[in-house]
């Protein structure tokens, strides 16, 4: 019962429900990876379920292997995107500078950092909103001078020339010069309707002036660790943002999916030709199968070929080794039930070729 149960799999997998149930797992498998592992980890996600799968199921058709890659690859980049744009307009926490030397000295100078609302409209008036702590700024410097507020669709960006983005793009500055010389623990906010629909980032700093130097020092938010940004707020609905991001996953994931993908199945194509062709050799080295393995004769009166016209063996059966596959042509031979180049369906026992076989026109 043991070994049943896999031949019964490999038999369901040739049908046509069984080839959309395994490219469903394929799909259901590699947007999970690349959503909640790793998207690189997408990568072997992939190749695992949308090609080693199918090929040990005996589904080897260079054909079906394309096309499935291909609706593997149209399919989990829009479901992708749901995730990912979910993601996005889920708030995050509140930010602050760091506590340690030279940002901080104990503590955060900058602390309890957040956006508010966090998804909105091009009417919506956000209010950033920070609480600054001037005791926890290193020695050798100045009390607070001002704070300033980088609002752009460029991750991190402190400036209209960032070299993370492709200039030009939204960037604006906001300075609030209010805290100036504070000594104690003080809430400062800003108002700001940004008036345009997109995914946003902010970025907040406190300037001071190096007693020793004399120089203009700033202690920043800790944003995310590519671009020191931090993300939000998003301007539009579910719908509008998610339409921003399909065209960039697509490309995404055609490229960094796409590509090692249909490498490895042209390697696959190569290797199984190469097989095709030494097999096809031997077999055209052995020469015509002798009358043991060629079967009985046909009796004299049945019908048959007449005797004259050469060997008995050569004309009294047909050789049933070997047939052309009657969708592309390609040299198959008796058991196989599906042609190995283009995946068509062959029959039980192969016909006799009218004309001479592929494997036969070399000789």
């Amino acid at each position: 019962m043991a070994r049943q149960q896999p031949n019964r799999f490999r038999s369901f997998a040739q049908t046509p429900a069984g080839k959309a149930f395994l490219v469903a797992v394929a799909i259901v498998m590699t947007t999970a990876t690349y959503l909640y592992v790793l998207q690189l980890a997408a990568i072997p996600a992939m190749l695992l379920f949308g090609l080693a799968v199918p090929i040990w199921l005996g589904l080897k058709a260079p054909r079906f292997l394309a096309l499935a890659g291909l609706v593997i690859l149209l399919l989990v980049a829009p479901l992708s995107g749901l995730g990912i744009t979910q993601m996005i307009m889920t708030p995050l926490g509140p930010s602050a500078s760091g506590n340690t030397l030279p940002d901080g000295n104990g503590g955060s100078v900058l602390n309890q950092a957040y956006v508010s609302p966090y998804v909105g409209s091009v009417s919506t008036n956000f209010t950033w909103s920070v609480t600054i702590y001037p005791q926890y700024i290193p020695k050798g410097n100045s009390s607070p001078l001002w704070l300033n507020l980088y609002v752009s669709t460029c991750p991190g960006a402190t400036g209209n020339d960032s070299i993370n983005c492709v200039t030009p793009y939204p960037f604006f500055l906001l300075n609030d010069t209010s805290v100036r010389n504070i000594s104690s623990e003080t809430n400062a906010t800003f108002h700001f309707q940004i008036g345009s629909v997109g995914i946003w980032d902010w970025q907040m700093s406190i300037a001071m002036r190096n007693l020793s130097t004399g120089n203009l020092t700033y202690i920043f938010l800790i944003g995310d660790p590519q671009y020191n940004g931090i993300e939000g707020p998003v301007v539009g609905t579910f719908a509008t943002t998610y339409e921003s991001l399909l065209l960039t996953i697509y490309f995404d994931q055609l490229l960094v999916l796409g590509a090692p993908f249909y490498f490895v199945l042209l390697i696959y194509v190569i290797l199984k030709r190469r097989e095709r062709t030494r097999q096809d050799a031997a077999r055209r080295a052995a020469g015509p199968p002798t009358p043991e393995e060629a079967g009985p004769s046909l009796p004299a009166g049945s019908g048959g070929p007449p005797s004259g016209g050469g060997s008995a063996s050569a004309t009294a059966v047909p050789t049933v080794q070997e047939g052309a596959c009657p969708s592309c042509g390609a040299v198959v031979y008796a058991g196989e039930k599906t042609c190995w180049k283009c995946g068509a369906g062959l029959p039980t026992t192969p016909a006799p070729a009218a004309t001479p076989l592929p494997s036969q026109k070399s000789n």
